[in-house]
């Protein structure tokens, strides 16, 4: 099982982002039959880093609309135990949002795709800028 990160819907609906391509293809994953999902606490943290970066609630809403077709039914809840090993994360240092994402992989066994160091101390992580998209 594969979990993406948020990093993964940053870089994927932003074509200037330098691994714009490689989102593109872990988001088209979620339309394949590989076992990869985007966990309920990814999506709260791509809305809030939207509404940091000032989008209006008009781009925020044609965002969502261009994701929504890729998401499906490959949603992953954050459990109640995976924020209670998310609380034990946070006091080692990692953030609110990137414990949640590790913590549940812990939970699941599944792998993180992000570039992030620091979840990759807490979790199995993956991330191949060479993904092709299909």
């Amino acid at each position: 099982m594969k979990l993406l990160d948020t990093m993964v819907l940053v870089s994927a609906m932003n074509p200037a982002n330098k691994y714009h391509k490689t989102g593109m293809s872990y988001l088209a994953t979620l339309q394949s039959t590989e076992d990869t999902y985007v966990p309920t606490s990814t999506l709260t943290e791509f809305d809030l880093v939207m509404r940091n970066r000032e989008y209006t609630e008009s781009e925020i809403a044609e965002t969502w609309a261009a994701l929504t077709p890729f998401l499906g039914e490959k949603v992953a809840p954050t459990t109640p135990s995976a924020h209670l090993a998310a609380t034990e994360m946070r006091v080692k240092g990692l953030t609110y949002f990137d414990s949640l994402i590790a913590a549940l992989a812990k939970e699941t066994k599944a792998v993180v795709i992000t570039k992030n160091a620091e979840i990759a101390k807490h979790a199995e992580t993956e991330w191949e800028r060479t993904q092709k998209i299909s």
